[in-house]
């Protein structure tokens, strides 16, 4: 595609610098602006425009006597810039939490606690300010969720409060409360075990034994309630083995106009899942960390912070201490730095594929790049002009001094000027943020009010990812699937019938219902730098509201492999068909279309009542039906698509909120 082919060249270059940096306040975009108006159009476009490969680029940059002490002198200036930890705001929040404790509000005592633990510095980390905040914080918080009922979490405090040297004055009741947790939760071997330690600890202390003997025998006999999990489903069907996380019903195949794309190998149904994959790599958007698990994305509930910064929170144990040995030791302190530069998530993203790897696997990724998977995502290289080259080239050497400084390569490095070894994670770096533009996948969850889970559902986004096999579904204004998540694992399920050897679409955005043909045009050429042509932007099917409802309905003719379709009208239903010759009864087909509106109505109901599988049950055959009788477009049965999405969202990432309307 030229500049010409483009439907708003001012808005793809604008959607361009916003997958760099996304927030206005940043002062990256500043900087490279103010280099590239110091290097002139005419350097930018004959010299560094001419560079044919990531690997020079990255040099160019630092070597050219047009950029060289520039971009020397803007890298001199990164530095650690992270939230610390803070032990007066910890202990003001702990007393808090206690002072709830008293008053039996226990749902606001566990809020403070978990404020408390997060500001915490560690005893683990001899810091001459932690007055044994943490161990202290965890400790409390243990005995919000034991009043909650949440004896599993309370559990884990009570371990990690041990593991940061809980004041001996307090282990007796540790253990005992341990005891108490494990029988509620149905471990009543390592209740007997944590009871007797605690026995022999409050030997002389019969007053105290007393009091806790009370305790147990008033809470032993509640049980924790089951905490219900989503699951990630399976694939439906056999694995495919040359697709990975995806389904054998589906094959990947290759032209020149299209790329890699993804078809049916042989008949899919309508609720079908076909890929369920985990991410090569994602991240939170910061506007979630304090909600959402830094590492899982799951909705904190009795979170966990690093040792070092309070910018993170982790939603358990396991999720921090991996999260804490791979990408975070690295990306913890220049964290603020990052968010304040501006930096788009995708930024962020490019990071996070070094970062979570480590030194010696990203080498090893390097000198295998023309086998990797993600290697061969698509980049646009060839139509990306050269100052967008350029704006990425220098992202990736600011992303790449965080890492110098970091010791990612094994020390801190004081001299601005990449070695060979840097030199290589810098053309990485280059590479991922080329790729993302047209590959991450937002990350959301649905959000919905008390007792109302589908009528009141929104979505919000929470984080991006790229999936090496989801990435390869190309787009149509008419999709095929409904993507939703759980956790980071991304979901692929099919909303209506494909054939074999048909396009198996997915959606970048705007679909045709929703949106007119001119602004999909817009939208899709700016952001994704291809003009859609599917059938929906070929015929130019009408949206909601302007049209779809006016469209006649057609039926298709019921002989065997003829095409013909039928607009339906108020003329006899005994009609020879122009196509087969064949004398055919559209009655039957007349019936059935509607069958198939009066079960999306009956789903519809269903869905109003937040009974979203039953919903589906109904949904699926009647969509199936449509297809078989009928061609879209067909308002109802797009509208049914829609709930068909919705319904699949539910059984994903969900959070009860009130939902502010406005």
């Amino acid at each position: 595609m030229s500049d010409k082919s483009f439907q708003d060249l001012t808005y793809r270059n604008t959607c361009s610098e916003k997958t760099l940096q996304s927030n206005s306040k940043g002062f990256f975009l500043n900087f490279a602006d103010y280099l590239a108006n110091e290097a002139g159009d005419d350097w930018i476009r004959n010299v560094f425009g001419k560079l044919h490969t990531d690997e020079q680029r990255i040099k160019c940059i630092y070597t050219s006597q047009k950029t060289a002490e520039l971009v020397t002198n803007f890298l001199s200036n990164v530095k650690e810039v992270y939230r610390n930890k803070n032990a007066e705001l910890s202990q003001k929040k702990r007393l808090e939490g206690e002072a709830f404790l008293k008053k039996n509000e226990y749902t606001k005592a566990l809020l403070a606690f978990c404020q408390s633990v997060l500001r915490a510095p560690s005893n683990n980390k001899k810091c001459l300010e932690s007055t044994a905040s943490l161990s202290l914080a965890l400790w409390g918080r243990s005995k919000a969720n034991m009043k909650l009922h949440k004896f599993s979490k309370a559990l884990v405090d009570i371990q990690q409060a041990l593991k940061e040297d809980l004041s001996e004055s307090y282990k007796a009741e540790a253990f005992w409360n341990m005891g108490i947790c494990y029988a509620s939760i149905g471990e009543a071997n390592k209740a007997t075990v944590s009871f007797g330690l605690a026995e022999k600890l409050l030997r002389g202390y019969d007053e105290k034994l007393h009091l806790l003997t009370k305790e147990k025998q008033e809470t032993c006999h509640i049980k924790e309630k089951e905490n219900i999990l989503t699951d990630t489903p399976k694939i439906q069907g056999k694995c495919n083995n040359n697709l990975p996380s995806a389904s054998d019903k589906l094959s990947i195949k290759k032209t020149e106009n299209m790329g890699r794309y993804i078809v049916a190998n042989e008949k899919i149904i309508t609720g079908e899942t076909l890929v369920v994959e985990s991410p090569h790599a994602a991240c939170l958007l910061p506007e979630m960390f304090g909600s959402h698990c830094h590492h899982c994305f799951q909705i904190l509930k009795s979170p966990f912070g690093c040792y070092d910064c309070a910018s993170v929170a982790f939603c358990s144990v396991e999720c921090r201490d991996k999260a804490l040995s791979t990408y975070h030791r690295f990306e913890c302190k220049y964290l603020d730095l990052l968010i304040g530069s501006g930096m788009s998530i995708l930024g962020h993203t490019a990071l996070r594929m070094i970062t979570q790897n480590g030194l010696e696997k990203c080498l090893e990724i390097y000198d295998n790049r023309d086998n990797e998977r993600v290697y061969k995502l698509c980049t646009n290289s060839q139509l990306r002009p050269p100052n967008d080259f350029l704006q990425r080239t220098l992202m990736a050497s600011f992303l790449l001094r965080c890492l110098q400084k970091s010791n990612f390569f094994g020390s801190s490095n004081k001299n601005v000027t990449p070695t060979e070894t840097e030199y290589k994670v810098g053309e990485m770096l280059l590479f991922n943020l080329q790729m993302l533009q047209f590959n991450a996948h937002e990350i959301y969850e649905t959000r919905h009010a008390p007792n109302s889970r589908i009528k009141t559902s929104k979505p919000a986004y929470i984080g991006v990812a790229v999936y090496l096999t989801a990435s390869l579904f190309n787009h149509d204004c008419h999709p095929a699937l409904s993507r939703h998540f759980v956790g980071k694992d991304i979901v692929l399920t099919s909303t209506r019938p494909l054939e074999p050897n048909e396009l198996v679409p997915e959606n970048y955005g705007p679909i045709f219902s929703r949106k007119s043909l001119a602004d999909r045009k817009r939208s899709l050429s700016s952001r994704y730098w291809f003009d859609c042509q599917c059938l929906a932007c070929q015929q130019n099917w009408p949206t909601i509201g302007q049209g779809l409802e006016a469209v006649s309905k057609r039926l298709r003719c019921p002989t065997s492999q003829c095409l013909h379709i039928f607009t339906l009208s108020t003329a006899r239903r005994t009609i020879k068909c122009p196509k087969c010759k064949s004398t055919i009864d559209l009655s039957d087909r007349e019936s059935m279309l509607k069958w198939c509106e009066d079960q999306y109505m009956v789903a519809f109901e269903l869905m109003d009542r937040d009974e979203p599988k039953q919903a589906i049950d109904i949904l699926c055959p009647a969509v199936d039906t449509f297809y078989k009788i009928s061609v879209p477009p067909h308002k109802e049965t797009h509208l049914a698509e829609e709930m068909l999405r919705a319904c699949f969202a539910d059984s994903g990432n969900t959070w009860e909120i009130l939902i502010n309307d406005k």
